[in-house]
């Protein structure tokens, strides 16, 4: 069985690729944004209110990276308190409480 202190620095190098994944988002989600914006001014500077669609859809898509985006943030400042948190636990306890969390974050295991 992995020790306490194995799990807390599997939680740090987890906390750094939500990081580069919480970034990737963002980076994606103002592409996404820029281009419904220059097809809004497209249309708008060239009286063909057809280029407006594709930024009413780009509009349309950014739900789904924003709400990526706060889930991470969530899970984030959960794994990011629990060290501090299970260290002062007993191991049994520490453990235990471990699995709650990733219970909380993930759902029941399958």
């Amino acid at each position: 069985m992995a020790s306490v202190d194995d799990v807390l620095s599997r939680i740090d190098i987890v906390l750094r690729e939500n990081k580069r994944i919480e970034w990737t988002y963002i980076l994606l989600t103002v592409l996404l944004f820029g281009t419904g914006i220059a097809c809004f001014i497209v249309a708008l500077s060239s009286g063909q209110f057809a280029w407006s669609t594709p930024s009413a859809i780009t509009t349309g898509l950014l739900y789904w990276p924003l709400k990526e985006i706060k889930d991470i943030r969530a899970k984030n400042i959960a794994l990011a308190t629990a060290p501090m948190l299970i260290t002062q636990l007993p191991k049994a306890k520490a453990a235990e409480e471990i699995q709650k969390l990733l219970q909380a974050m993930y759902g029941e295991p399958r």
